[in-house]
């Protein structure tokens, strides 16, 4: 599964900071593969990236991803609203990133609370098409 998690300040500077998070976490290393992007491949980026795949290779990994991804969150109260799109389904996390916001990212990325894939419920209550 392919997740796109693309800041919202458009600095490139957040989206270093989130990949090397990741890529520093020993659970994401373990299940997933996490790369920089620019969100305009047509221009010449100049070291701006702004957006984050992560692959992830089992339901395990998504609650890791969502985890990791709360805890970098906590560590900076000033971090851009990330938006995060499985699958053309989105949701936009800015602010805190309380419990409220990791259950809507486990929902966006298909996995129960226990990291086991559950079957499509069709809600899509809090998200936003992309």
């Amino acid at each position: 599964m392919l997740v796109e998690m693309r800041m919202g300040d458009g600095s490139g500077l957040a989206a270093a900071d989130l990949h090397r998070w990741l890529r520093q976490d020993p659970r994401m290393r373990q299940h997933a593969e996490v790369s920089l992007r620019s969100s305009r491949p047509d221009l010449p980026t100049m070291g701006s990236w702004d957006v984050v795949d992560v692959v992830l290779g089992q339901g395990i990994a998504a609650l890791n991803l969502a985890l990791s991804y709360a805890a970098w969150r906590a560590t900076r109260p000033a971090a851009p609203a990330v938006t995060l799109t499985v699958d053309g389904r989105s949701v936009t996390v800015s602010g805190r990133c309380d419990d409220a916001a990791v259950r809507r990212i486990v929902e966006l990325l298909g996995t129960g609370p226990d990291g086991t894939a559950r079957p499509e419920s069709g809600s899509t209550d809090d998200m936003e098409p992309a």
